[in-house]
């Protein structure tokens, strides 16, 4: 008796779908080295511009009544710029029970100790200046710290290094989310507010996210 071996089919398919998950495999990869070599180069620059820009925010609040260093947005909520350790006192009697601050940790002139001595919670959540925003979790953590302090009747002062971008990031979800505000009119009454906000690319998007609620943990 003959016995042959025949040869499985071979299915094409199969070779597609490995080259296509390859292919996919790959851009994955390239899309990250682009995204973290953004990541540096913004980090880099924002470092060596972090020190000249804030001496320009600080002589242009010293001889503009209008550049303020921070503006109420809501009974309980201030938005504004990097806090000095001399503006604490000043925060705690104004209300404020609560910091969140957006900062890296080379932007952060206050320590959370300094903040606990004035019986102050400090919310830290480090974000990258100019074109990045908190990640969703971040955004929500930072929305219900808001919310809890103002449902205790404590004001939340919410601050980046300039009080434009990062930290108007998480009061429009804020408003957004609590106050029942379109994504549109919350900026512009945080605009009303303070004329200065500006939004970068990925924290509009955030912000329109929330208000669709595909960010609610």
């Amino acid at each position: 008796m003959k016995i042959e071996q025949l040869d499985e089919p071979i299915d094409s398919s199969v070779d597609t779908n490995r080259s296509n998950n390859s292919d996919d495999d790959q851009e994955r990869r390239l899309i990250t080295v682009r995204v973290d070599a953004k990541r540096a180069l913004v980090g880099a620059g924002a470092r060596i511009l972090f020190y000249p820009t804030l001496l320009y925010n600080v002589f242009r609040n010293k001889i503009q009544a209008e550049f303020r260093w921070w503006d109420q947005i809501d009974q309980f909520l201030l938005l504004g710029a990097v806090p000095f350790p001399k503006d604490v006192p000043r925060l705690k009697q104004l209300g404020v029970g609560g910091v969140i601050t957006l900062n890296e940790p080379y932007e952060t002139l206050v320590s959370t100790s300094l903040y606990h001595a004035h019986e102050i919670d400090h919310l830290v959540i480090p974000t990258r200046d100019y074109l990045f925003a908190p990640t969703f979790a971040d955004i929500n953590r930072a929305v219900d710290f808001i919310h809890e302090n103002s449902c205790s009747g404590r004001t939340t002062y919410v601050h980046c290094k300039a009080g434009r971008g990062r930290s108007t990031t998480i009061v429009l979800c804020y408003l957004v989310e609590y106050k029942n505000m379109s994504p549109i009119a919350a900026f512009e009454y945080v605009r009303s507010r303070r004329p200065r906000i500006l939004l970068a690319p990925s924290q509009w998007k955030s912000k329109n996210i929330r208000s669709s609620g595909y960010c609610l943990v």
